[in-house]
């Protein structure tokens, strides 16, 4: 598919996944610049951006300081921590998550060893169900139907209720400025989803 094929919402949803997955990766910080120029929405953002194009390892050290490790998990990455007795991955949330992914033929990568509920492997869903259901409105309406509310159920029971805790971890422990513009996008996108839905935006819990 190419850009446009896979529609403005979509597209949203590769731009944001992709530096949860490869945050030094020059393609997916071109890809995130390339949905901001055309969405003019979070010019802060755009301008982190491309400062930090020819050295974007530095975004990965500062993600990962936060939310990959080696010690203790800054942000925690993943929803079972956020909603689960005592912080723990790899819960009955995590697989009721994997059961959706199921539910378009998806599994989880492998080789990338993070559980379904890490927030890209939640993102990367969301595209993939939003692409199909772009792709399907005019050839299938009643499966692009069904796309649409697999997506908001499962905004509704998973990554609604919890991404907003993450985006604040991320703005109170980024060092880069770069990652606190990216948090308020991420939540002013998936919050903009969450009404578009007709889901009520939940507030967050601090912990």
């Amino acid at each position: 598919m190419t850009h446009l094929d896979l529609g403005p919402v979509a597209s949203g949803y590769k731009a944001l996944k992709g530096m949860l997955f490869t945050p030094s990766s020059p393609e997916s910080l071109k890809r995130l610049i390339d949905w901001l120029e055309q969405e003019q929405r979070y010019p802060e953002l755009l301008q982190q951006a491309k400062h930090w194009q020819s050295e974007p390892l530095e975004l990965e050290c500062d993600f990962n300081r936060m939310c990959i490790g080696p010690t203790k998990l800054l942000v925690p990455p993943y929803e079972s921590v956020y909603r689960d007795v005592g912080r723990q991955i790899h819960t009955d949330r995590t697989l009721e998550v994997a059961d959706f992914y199921q539910q378009l033929g998806l599994v989880t990568d492998t080789g990338f060893n993070e559980p379904a509920d890490y927030i890209g492997n939640e993102l990367e869903f969301l595209f993939c169900a939003e692409a199909l259901r772009h792709q399907q409105q005019n050839e299938d309406p009643a499966a692009a139907d069904e796309l649409e509310q697999l997506a908001q159920v499962f905004l509704e029971q998973h990554l609604g209720t919890w991404y907003q805790a993450f985006a604040q971890g991320i703005s109170q422990h980024a060092r880069l400025d770069f990652w606190r513009c990216y948090a308020q996008a991420l939540e002013d996108f998936l919050t903009s989803r969450l009404k578009n839905s007709g889901v009520e935006t939940p507030t967050a819990k601090h912990h």
